[in-house]
């Protein structure tokens, strides 16, 4: 009889447990959503926002708006970092319905050199005698491709296909013509170039010019863009 009352006993207080635990609110996850701008209120675009000790991350649209997936609420810690400004550590309570407002710091002496090495291109540019087409920062880091070869196919209207390049195992079809580019990566000749660009995606480039209707790609890295803007560079000419 005393061993059925503690079974008994046992049951209920199992039982009791579990409807419990079921009582227990769960901590919904939510979207997290902010802005980043600079000190002035201007929005940044392109720049990456990341839950730390998550894989969760957002890129900053044209109004400068991020939004981070899957955030519990309470206290979290985000960093943004932007090439040309500081990288910016923040914390603070999340809670859904609350936008958090990000502001970095500019370094000026970096946006300095980074608008003396894009003039530098600019005359570039200019300066060679066939068509040229480029995309900037911006294009690419709101760009819904996932590489920048996709990227190139979609703006800049250029059909690439499979084949047996010298660069590449992918061609372009310029003017009716199977055409295997010439691709430059931080203005060094890459082997495998188109299939480069098909691993990278488009918000880790700080620029893409297209010369001679893709005979020739020219792509240039946020890294690269960042040491030269530290050492101002002369680009090399295009031959």
């Amino acid at each position: 009889m005393e061993r059925l009352l503690m079974v008994g006993l046992l049951a209920v207080g199992v039982a009791a447990g579990e409807t419990n635990a079921q009582e227990r609110p769960v901590a919904a996850a939510f979207d997290l959503v902010g802005t980043v701008t600079d000190p002035d209120g201007r929005p940044l675009v392109g720049a990456f926002v990341a839950l730390e000790r998550s894989e969760w991350g957002s890129l900053t649209g044209a109004n400068g708006r991020f939004v981070i997936s899957r955030v519990s609420r309470g206290e979290v810690s985000l960093t943004a970092e932007l090439i040309g400004y500081a990288k910016l550590e923040w914390t603070g309570t999340a809670a859904q319905g609350t936008e958090v407002r990000l502001v970095l710091e500019p370094e000026p002496i970096l946006l300095e050199g980074l608008t003396i090495v894009a003039d530098r291109f600019e005359s570039r540019r200019r300066a060679v005698a066939t068509s040229v087409r480029w995309f900037d920062r911006t294009a690419l880091a709101t760009s819904p491709q996932d590489n920048a070869l996709d990227f190139l196919s979609a703006r800049g209207g250029l059909h690439h296909v499979s084949c047996r390049g010298v660069w590449s195992s992918e061609c372009f079809v310029v003017r009716g013509r199977v055409t295997a580019p010439s691709v430059w990566v931080d203005e060094a000749p890459l082997i495998g170039g188109l299939d480069f660009l098909r691993t990278i995606p488009p918000h880790e480039l700080y620029m893409v010019e297209v010369y001679g209707s893709g005979r020739h790609i020219r792509a240039y890295t946020n890294r690269y863009m960042e040491r030269a803007a530290e050492r101002p560079v002369f680009p090399l000419p295009i031959f």
